[in-house]
């Protein structure tokens, strides 16, 4: 009697055409020397993984038959990764080759001269804004500190917080030198990091030309001459806080100086310039807190902008 057809003997490996056979464990010095890559750098069986694999696979082959040692320092060189990569100029993959190999490269080699990866720098989050009633009580209380000294180190913080933007990197080392009435406007000159001349708000004009008037010689406006970086800090820990009341934090009157700039609609490109920033990425923390304009003020400014 036949066999049923669902019992009919599979068809073996070797007798499909083209099917090629690829062996579970290395087997040829190439094989070996790529495996042990493989490992170091743990790569498993992700298909990006596998994909690194037949990279390192594919140039190892280049290298061998270009002469090269089985060498990770040889084959690896950024020389000799960049030769390859020429080699493959022809193909759309060319680019990722060199990606991939530029990134594992530096992982696998001792003194290959790769160039260090930079740092990565966190983006600087911006601290919370104060709101209106709290500036007015930041204000009160600054007024109300128990010593001179103290009274005037409050009200400096919050002339060049809210009228510059100046924080902790700046705020206690401006000078009366610093500040200049020129024409209308009222400057500040800050040093690094970012040297810059920053235009005060309109107004805290007086409060800031009062500051520099009244300054002890070449004291900083929030007194003496210490340029400790812990100034700030300083300072700040000695003020008096009534219960209840918010904390005065130079970062936050940097941050509310941004957003009203933005409430006003000052453009991006001269605020971050004022700012001191590289990029208006920052200024994402604050689009929450910006005043919503109504629908119909919206539909002017988006349709005919600038006018």
């Amino acid at each position: 009697m036949s066999r049923p057809s669902r019992f009919r003997r599979p068809i073996s490996a070797q007798s499909r055409p083209g099917l090629t056979i690829v062996a579970s464990e290395p087997s040829t010095p190439v094989e070996h020397f790529v495996e042990a890559m493989a490992v170091d750098v743990a790569l498993g069986n992700s298909s990006s993984d596998r994909r690194t694999r037949r990279q390192l696979l594919r140039l190892t082959q280049w290298a061998t038959a270009e002469g090269m040692a089985l060498d990770r320092e040889v084959i690896l060189d950024p020389d000799a990764v960049e030769r390859f990569v020429t080699s493959l100029s022809e193909e759309r993959s060319a680019a990722t080759y060199r990606a991939v190999l530029r990134r594992v490269g530096p992982l696998l080699t001792k003194r290959a001269p790769w160039e260090p990866r930079a740092q990565a720098i966190p983006r600087r989050q911006l601290a919370p804004p104060y709101s209106h009633d709290e500036v007015y009580t930041l204000i009160d209380d600054a007024i109300n500190q128990p010593s001179w000294s103290r009274q005037r180190a409050a009200i400096a913080f919050l002339v060049l917080g809210l009228g510059a933007g100046l924080d902790g990197r700046w705020v206690t080392r401006v000078a009366a030198s610093h500040v200049r009435l020129e024409g209308d406007a009222v400057t500040v000159e800050v040093g690094e990091p970012s040297p810059r001349r920053v235009v005060c708000l309109m107004t805290w004009e007086e409060q800031l030309l009062g500051l520099a008037a009244t300054a002890q010689g070449d004291e900083f406006l929030v007194g003496g001459h210490s340029t400790s970086k812990n100034r700030t800090g300083e300072l700040t820990t000695r003020l008096a806080v009534p219960t209840g009341h918010p904390r005065l934090s130079p970062a936050r009157l940097r941050s509310t100086w941004l957003l009203w700039h933005l409430d006003a609609g000052t453009r991006l490109p001269e605020l971050c310039r004022a700012a001191g920033l590289q990029g208006a990425q920052v200024l994402g923390d604050l689009l929450a807190y910006a005043d919503p304009l109504c629908e119909l003020h919206s539909a002017e400014m988006l349709r005919a902008p600038g006018t």
